[in-house]
């Protein structure tokens, strides 16, 4: 299959597509998608898209896309970590992973009331509940996260002079991307 050749399709386009995607989730309530039906024969569980994931996932397919064009921009200014990678790191953990980690245990101490870690292991009402704490702090950073790649597209241009559809309908090339080392474009929190 000739796809890449055949087709009009920019790079800029699939980025502003994943942007739209982004909006169109957060157009909606972020939640689960199931839902319960009962009636006299019992419980029926309808599946459905859960608002929350998808949102996590096209942020984090987003910031994939944008990876070549981040120079510092991604960088933080404390650490000069790469606030992406934090963020993909974040997203792929799990529950009983970030139990043992000291800042989390002190965020559920301090909102969950709960000095024994080992108590939210042994108790699904309670891991249920921890683990909606942890999926809403995850959605938090991934706003953060769609924000500064909403900045690397600004600052890349992304948009140009002309609009989308209008130009020579050539296939991006993608040499606009760089990679900068330098502490010139950082962005300030």
């Amino acid at each position: 299959m000739n796809y890449y050749n055949d087709s009009k399709t920019t790079y800029q386009q699939l980025v502003m597509d994943q942007i739209k995607k982004i909006q169109d989730i957060c157009g909606k309530e972020l939640r689960d998608g199931d839902k319960v039906l009962k009636n006299a024969m019992g419980e029926q569980i309808i599946e459905g898209e859960d608002t929350r994931y998808s949102f996590l996932q096209s942020v984090e397919l987003l910031g994939s896309m944008l990876t070549p064009y981040f120079g510092s921009m991604m960088k933080s200014k404390d650490s000069k970590e790469d606030l992406f990678e934090q963020f993909c790191e974040y997203y792929d953990v799990e529950l009983i992973e970030v139990l043992d980690n000291e800042d989390f245990q002190k965020k559920i101490k301090d909102i969950f009331g709960i000095d024994d870690i080992e108590k939210i292991k042994t108790d699904p009402k309670l891991q249920t509940q921890v683990n909606l704490f942890l999926l809403n702090d995850k959605i938090k950073e991934a706003r953060k996260i769609f924000r500064l790649l909403i900045k690397v597209f600004k600052a890349n241009d992304f948009l140009g002079s002309q609009s989308y559809g209008e130009g020579s309908g050539e296939v991006d090339s993608g040499n606009d991307a760089f990679i900068d080392d330098e502490e010139d474009g950082e962005i300030e929190e």
